[in-house]
């Protein structure tokens, strides 16, 4: 599937195993992500909730996960050298980063995203 990277303006191809796509209500989702070429994804818990392993995922540059969670949460497991920054607005839940906080950074050119909106929910960002 073809498209034009927002930065560059340059065509780039991606399969749909690059994107993670879940959306759980009253229940819960686990998805191990393999890809080696991770451009993000979107994520919908209402009342339910996600854990999204990307130990095995890698990429170059930035990649964004859409986040909706209401009375939900979402459990990301990442490599602890990527970088988060979270973008996303967070009313009555909280976001807790559990990694340990590594001096240098060997990949800083790996930057992760989280945007959207988590309502009386949470997100948890975990490293192994």
């Amino acid at each position: 599937m073809p498209s034009t990277d927002p930065i560059l303006g340059a065509p780039e191809t991606f399969s749909d195993e690059d994107y993670v796509d879940s959306t759980s209500i009253f229940g819960g989702a686990k998805k191990n992500i393999i890809s080696k070429n991770f451009r993000g994804g979107d994520l919908v818990n209402i009342f339910g909730g996600t854990d999204l392993d990307l130990t095995q995922a890698d990429f170059t540059g930035t990649s964004v996960i859409e986040l909706t969670t209401i009375f939900g949460g979402t459990k990301l497991i990442v490599p602890s050298n990527w970088s988060i920054k979270s973008e996303a607005v967070i009313i009555f839940g909280g976001l807790e980063d559990k990694r340990r906080m590594q001096t240098v950074t060997d990949n800083p050119d790996k930057t992760l995203i989280l945007k959207g909106t988590v309502i009386f929910g949470g997100i948890e960002i975990k490293s192994y």
